[in-house]
């Protein structure tokens, strides 16, 4: 098991969503963290339908609303807590998420099994 760290959680305000570009060997990893209702949540930044990433801006991910995460190229829209698209040309596709680790002294690490 691998873990990258990320960044502390009080760096992430309830609904604020965080993106995130990590080196791993040779690749790097385009992801973001989103905070609701204090659990906090990672996916990676990739459209299901287009395969490009969805923020329009840096650290921008949800809706206008706040209450979910949106494709801008498209509108596509996921539920916060799932990554699920119920609207949008990928409907019943989800994001894909990634494993966290957040320890008790409030450091959030991305948890890699392979």
């Amino acid at each position: 098991m691998k873990k990258i760290y990320v960044c502390q959680t009080n760096e992430l305000d309830e609904y604020q969503t965080r993106g995130f570009t990590i080196e791993v060997g040779e690749d790097s990893l385009d992801f973001f963290l989103l905070r609701q209702d204090g659990e906090i949540r990672a996916y990676l930044n990739f459209c299901p339908h287009l395969g490009i990433p969805l923020n329009w801006q840096p650290d921008e991910f949800l809706s206008l609303e706040g209450t979910h995460i949106q494709c801008t190229t498209h509108g596509a829209l996921f539920q916060l807590e799932d990554g699920y698209c119920f609207s949008g040309p990928c409907r019943g596709e989800s994001l894909t998420p990634l494993n966290l680790e957040i320890t008790e002294q409030q450091e959030i690490y991305l948890v890699s099994t392979t």
